[in-house]
């Protein structure tokens, strides 16, 4: 719909003033009385022709006038626009003879997007801001698809440095415990660092069946992993099969057991809310590879390295940086910087055109250092793309369930989706910007109301398939095989105009989403359609003894159900028949 008044709007300014036009926007008006689309291209052009934007839009008015809009009106500098009903129809019969394949644009044309999401720290199960993060990803990945880009999704895991040798003293912690004995220096990293959650005792009790008492002294090592890797595990044991101990071997076999147990449950988790991934990107590669210190001795050739106090710096501060940033401690150890920014490069050797971060809003200070670490690599300002999301606070019996990781005390992304299901929670997840706070209310997702937003837009896709059911069983045909579009001319009420102009709306609505990143919106345009929908049908029979008007409200009903099954598609919410 916008596309079409912006080719009006290219040719009358082309003719009317014999230039191109400036780079104006075509929007709803505030006020929805005002028209259906609104344009300031006027107060544009009156910077360049030195005219007043009233004048110039009146002419522009004019101009653009045409049989597919009922009014073009010029109202203070802006030009608003009213389809006409004629045109509407026509264009919904469109959508009628394409389907999903309607709002289809190519926008990205071919474009390699790289969607970096989740990339939760192995040392836990996901908890509901990795979920977040999660349908967040998954919501922009299914966009950018369905408009034209090649989409690699990938998850970066942290599988390297100490918060992996926490989770082994945590591990090895518990399992001591589990045969009466403790280990004074590991009991004491535990208790000031370690990780505090459920899930290491299980853990440790795996491990215990595995290995027996095999790993109360630190000779036994060897054996153990010999042990674990003859058993008959429902998952690879990648980590345990590949690790060379350096320190301590009982701590790092529980690490590298623990990565393998955390993994798959990660991998079960994403799987239960129908998400995958491409690639599984392991940080430790990266110092496998020896992709770190080629990236150091590359950004030292360029002069942006230098040593200070035994540790080796970055010049970040030179490009957007509060202050330079150590790659090397004194230690000797790497922090995560200098493993990200090896990341990031990899990235853009591997031939991404775009990649997409989305990281926890607890690491909003990190991306001047990293967009000051791809400037000195010469990778182009635009080419990083950084969402931050926000936590989410959880409500039961209108308290909220407080919760602490460290502690081990919160709820699972797994046991949330098991409690209100995999539609509840994406629905949910996508109904804010995803750098705003989050309130998950348990129990108004349970309710079957129009308060519960996941319901009342499933329930309109309910509605509209049980018509097809009452059609198909009192008459004794198929709607899916009949052509509605010559019916749709017999569409005069008001609300189904509405109805008609609000459902064509969407393809507008997906671009921009889509060209924003603003995958939330999809769920604002399901509930004011289903709303629109549901009053409508609350008030007007669709199977009727007059077939002409059966006919036109069936057309009608069967373009609203393709809008409502592409967007709960591009959410990865379901379309369920029966309700």
């Amino acid at each position: 719909m916008k596309e079409h008044i912006r080719r009006r709007i290219d040719q009358a300014v082309r003719s009317l003033y014999g230039i191109d036009p400036p780079p104006y926007k075509v929007e709803k008006p505030r006020d929805e009385k005002l028209g259906d689309l609104a344009t300031n291209v006027s107060f544009l052009l009156a910077k360049e022709l030195r005219r007043n934007p009233a004048d110039i839009a009146r002419e522009l008015a004019e101009a653009l006038a045409g049989e597919e809009f009922r009014e073009v009106t010029p109202l203070k500098g802006f030009v608003n626009f009213r389809f006409s009903e004629d045109f509407l129809l026509r264009e919904f019969g469109e959508l009628l003879r394409l389907e999903e394949e309607f709002f289809r644009e190519d926008l990205g044309r071919g474009e390699r997007i790289q969607i970096e999401f989740v990339s939760a720290n192995p040392t836990g199960p996901l908890h509901l801001g990795h979920g977040r993060g999660a349908v967040v990803g998954d919501a922009l990945a299914r966009l950018l698809t369905f408009f034209g880009y090649r989409v690699t999704r990938e998850y970066y895991i942290n599988d390297a440095g100490r918060q992996v040798y926490l989770l082994g003293v945590s591990v090895l912690h518990r399992y001591l415990q589990l045969f009466g004995q403790e280990q004074e220096e590991i009991r004491e990293i535990f208790e000031r660092e370690g990780y505090r959650g459920d899930y290491v005792v299980e853990i440790a009790l795996l491990l215990r069946e595995a290995v027996g008492d095999l790993l109360l002294n630190p000779e036994g090592a060897a054996d153990a992993k010999e042990r674990l890797l003859r058993r008959n595990f429902p998952f690879p044991l990648r980590y345990t099969r590949s690790l060379a101990p350096r320190r301590d071997p009982r701590v790092e076999l529980c690490a590298a057991f623990g990565l393998d147990v955390m993994m798959e449950e990660i991998r079960r988790d994403l799987s239960r809310m129908n998400i995958d991934f491409d690639v599984w990107f392991s940080e430790r590669s990266l110092y496998d590879r020896g992709l770190v210190e080629e990236l150091i001795d590359l950004l030292r050739d360029r002069g942006f390295v230098y040593e200070s106090e035994g540790a080796l710096w970055l010049k970040t501060s030179q490009f957007g940086d509060d202050k330079d940033r150590v790659l090397r401690k004194s230690d000797g150890s790497y922090t995560y910087f200098a493993s990200d920014i090896a990341y990031h490069w990899d990235k853009f050797r591997r031939g991404f055109d775009r990649v997409v971060d989305l990281w926890g809003a607890d690491h909003h200070g990190y991306i001047p250092r990293v967009r000051a670490s791809l400037k000195m690599l010469g990778v182009p300002e635009d080419w990083l793309e950084v969402y931050l999301i926000q936590m989410v606070k959880l409500f039961r019996g209108g308290k909220e369930v407080r919760m602490s990781k460290r502690a081990g005390e919160f709820v699972t992304l797994r046991e949330l989706v098991e409690e209100v299901g995999q539609d509840a929670v994406r629905f949910v997840f996508l109904t804010k910007r995803s750098d705003t706070p989050l309130d998950f209310d348990v129990d108004r997702v349970k309710e079957k109301s129009s308060e519960n937003p996941v319901f009342y837009v499933q329930y309109a896709h309910a509605r509209i398939a049980g018509v097809f059911r009452e059609f198909r069983e009192r008459y004794g045909r198929d709607p899916e095989a009949l052509d509605f579009s010559p019916f749709l001319k017999h569409l005069r009420v008001e609300s189904e105009i509405k109805l008609v102009g609000k459902t064509l709306m969407m393809k507008d609505e997906l671009v921009e989403i889509t060209l924003s990143r603003d995958p939330h919106l999809i769920t604002y345009y399901l509930v004011d359609l289903a709303g629109t929908f549901h009053a409508y049908y609350n008030h007007h029979r669709i199977v009727t003894d007059d077939e002409r008007l059966t006919f036109s409200r069936l057309g009608l009903l069967k373009g609203i159900r393709s809008a409502l099954r592409l967007g709960l598609k591009l959410i990865g919410v379901s379309a369920p028949e029966k309700m």
